[in-house]
Protein backbone atom coordinates (compact mmCIF):
# COMPACT_ATOMS: atom_id res chain seq x y z
CA UNK A 1 0.00 0.00 0.00
CA UNK A 2 2.45 2.24 0.77
CA UNK A 3 4.32 1.86 -3.49
CA UNK A 4 0.97 2.35 -4.20
CA UNK A 5 0.77 5.64 -2.63
CA UNK A 6 4.14 6.57 -3.45
CA UNK A 7 3.75 6.28 -6.96
CA UNK A 8 0.59 8.07 -7.20
CA UNK A 9 2.18 11.12 -5.24
CA UNK A 10 4.72 10.79 -7.62
CA UNK A 11 2.65 10.89 -11.00
CA UNK A 12 0.63 13.34 -9.51
CA UNK A 13 3.44 15.67 -8.51
CA UNK A 14 4.88 15.10 -11.88
CA UNK A 15 1.62 16.14 -14.04
CA UNK A 16 1.21 18.93 -11.93
CA UNK A 17 4.86 20.23 -13.42
CA UNK A 18 4.32 19.48 -16.53
CA UNK A 19 1.00 21.11 -16.64
CA UNK A 20 2.68 24.28 -14.97
CA UNK A 21 5.49 24.62 -17.50
CA UNK A 22 2.79 24.36 -20.21
CA UNK A 23 1.14 28.05 -18.91
CA UNK A 24 4.90 29.70 -19.37
CA UNK A 25 5.33 28.74 -22.99
CA UNK A 26 5.07 32.35 -25.57
CA UNK A 27 1.75 32.44 -26.85
CA UNK A 28 1.89 30.33 -29.80
CA UNK A 29 -1.20 31.39 -31.65
CA UNK A 30 -0.17 34.98 -32.44
CA UNK A 31 1.43 33.46 -35.02
CA UNK A 32 -0.84 31.48 -37.04
CA UNK A 33 -3.05 34.49 -37.29
CA UNK A 34 -0.84 36.47 -39.20
CA UNK A 35 -1.06 34.77 -42.44
CA UNK A 36 1.64 35.25 -45.08
CA UNK A 37 1.24 36.73 -48.44
CA UNK A 38 2.01 33.91 -51.17
CA UNK A 39 4.52 34.45 -53.83
CA UNK A 40 2.41 33.52 -56.70
CA UNK A 41 -1.54 34.00 -56.69
CA UNK A 42 -3.55 31.59 -58.21
CA UNK A 43 -6.99 32.50 -59.65
CA UNK A 44 -9.48 30.23 -59.40
CA UNK A 45 -11.02 29.39 -63.17
CA UNK A 46 -14.87 30.51 -63.50
CA UNK A 47 -16.54 27.53 -64.86
CA UNK A 48 -18.59 28.45 -67.49
CA UNK A 49 -22.40 26.59 -68.11
CA UNK A 50 -21.90 23.87 -71.34
CA UNK A 51 -24.53 24.14 -73.49
CA UNK A 52 -26.75 20.84 -73.63
CA UNK A 53 -25.70 18.44 -76.39
CA UNK A 54 -28.11 18.09 -79.54
CA UNK A 55 -29.33 15.02 -78.12
CA UNK A 56 -30.99 16.27 -75.03
CA UNK A 57 -31.92 19.14 -77.06
CA UNK A 58 -34.00 17.53 -79.73
CA UNK A 59 -33.56 13.61 -79.89
CA UNK A 60 -34.88 13.12 -76.53
CA UNK A 61 -38.11 15.06 -76.07
CA UNK A 62 -39.00 13.68 -79.80
CA UNK A 63 -38.22 10.56 -78.85
CA UNK A 64 -40.77 10.77 -75.95
CA UNK A 65 -43.21 12.52 -78.12
CA UNK A 66 -43.53 9.49 -80.70
CA UNK A 67 -43.86 7.31 -77.61
CA UNK A 68 -46.18 8.85 -76.43
CA UNK A 69 -48.35 9.12 -79.72
CA UNK A 70 -47.84 5.50 -80.04
CA UNK A 71 -49.33 4.70 -76.50
CA UNK A 72 -52.24 6.72 -76.94
CA UNK A 73 -52.69 5.34 -80.29
CA UNK A 74 -52.62 1.57 -79.21
CA UNK A 75 -55.39 2.56 -76.82
CA UNK A 76 -57.88 4.12 -79.34
CA UNK A 77 -57.19 1.46 -81.52
CA UNK A 78 -57.75 -1.37 -78.46
CA UNK A 79 -61.00 0.14 -77.50
CA UNK A 80 -62.13 0.59 -80.81
CA UNK A 81 -61.68 -3.03 -81.81
CA UNK A 82 -63.16 -4.29 -78.40
CA UNK A 83 -66.22 -2.15 -78.37
CA UNK A 84 -66.54 -3.03 -82.46
CA UNK A 85 -66.59 -7.13 -81.46
CA UNK A 86 -68.23 -6.82 -78.22
CA UNK A 87 -71.51 -5.25 -79.55
CA UNK A 88 -73.33 -6.67 -82.47
CA UNK A 89 -76.44 -5.18 -84.08
CA UNK A 90 -79.64 -7.28 -84.54
CA UNK A 91 -82.16 -6.08 -87.05
CA UNK A 92 -85.44 -7.79 -86.01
Amino acid sequence: MKKFTVTFISILLINVTALSTSSNLPNLGDEHEQTPVPAIVIQEEVEVPEDPQWTYKFLIPTSVAIATLVILGNIVQYFRQVTKKRYKVIKK
